[in-house]
């Protein structure tokens, strides 16, 4: 009876079953092996190599077509803006003539115009940032969209001037969408939702400027996710206030007293009202009455 073969003292971090069989390495059997994992068909890892997105993008690189790139949320996560984790679907583009359905776990556009480029990312096929930033807006809800342009704006991967630019050339779909969406990015932005609710709120009517920073008499009072300036209204995500540490409530409430004393109104967003139509839109429109009123 044959011997089993020995496990292997070392494996790459990312690599295809079939090669290593092929090269005597492992058998058949040891890539079922319970300290392997397998990301696509064909595409593996140690259980001991950490599993961000960065790993399910090394091992769709494997099996992909070399004609597939990365784009949208993707190539933002493994260029330092976490909008997807271990085991989100990896976003690729190709030449929709060569589009093909990829594996599972694997989102492939297809893009009819244009050149893809050749350009590489620590060894990966990437698209350029214009079109990376297409697929960042494209098919996502504005809020979404913009929320995704923000942050890629903040971290200074796109140009965001030079994007809507480049938009005024593109006819691929869903471009009408992204330039609705392009026009609202800001890059002070600081999180997903406080994107959200300065889009609602700007759909609205209202005139806020993000990240604002509440000064009296020359000294520093607090700094505001989103801000009515002229009315002195702060608009606040409910991240702001979380006690999640000792001492932190006594510090939001001082916090708030000192926006309070310096004279101004702050609207509390919590998820719960993000969640429900209209109602940031009213809890704002409040506040501006109350301050007109007084």
């Amino acid at each position: 009876m044959p011997s089993r073969r020995r496990w292997p003292d070392e494996l790459p971090e990312v690599f295809r079953g079939s090669d290593l069989v092929g090269a005597g390495v492992l058998t058949p059997a040891q890539l079922r092996d319970g300290r392997l994992r397998r990301h696509f068909v064909d595409a593996y890892s140690p259980r001991h190599v950490r599993h961000d997105h960065l790993l399910d993008c090394r091992a769709a690189a494997l099996v992909l077509p070399r004609t597939a790139r990365l784009t949208g949320r993707s190539l933002a996560t493994v260029r330092g803006v976490p909008l997807l984790r271990g085991g989100d679907a990896v976003e690729v583009v190709v030449a929709q003539a060569r589009r093909r359905p990829g594996p599972r776990g694997v989102l492939v556009r297809g893009v009819s115009r244009g050149d893809l480029g050749t350009a590489t990312w620590r060894g990966l096929p990437v698209v350029s940032p214009h079109r990376m930033a297409f697929d960042l807006a494209a098919r996502h809800p504005t809020e979404v969209a913009v929320g995704h342009l923000d942050a890629a704006a903040r971290a200074r991967l796109v140009d965001v001037e030079g994007f809507r630019r480049w938009l005024d050339d593109q006819h691929d779909d869903d471009v009408v969408h992204v330039r609705g969406a392009a026009a609202l990015v800001d890059a002070r932005a600081e999180s997903q939702p406080e994107s959200a609710v300065r889009v609602r709120l700007v759909r609205a009517g209202f005139d806020v400027t993000p990240q604002h920073e509440v000064r009296t008499g020359g000294r520093f009072v607090a700094r505001v996710d989103l801000a009515l300036v002229a009315l002195r209204i702060a608009v606040e995500y409910e991240g702001r206030w979380r006690t999640l540490v000792e001492g932190q409530l006594s510090q939001d409430r001082l916090r708030l007293d000192a926006l309070r004393e310096a004279g101004w109104v702050v609207v509390h967003v919590t998820a719960e009202l993000l969640r429900q139509p209209g109602a940031v839109e009213d809890a704002v429109r409040r506040a501006v009455a109350q301050r007109t009123a007084a």
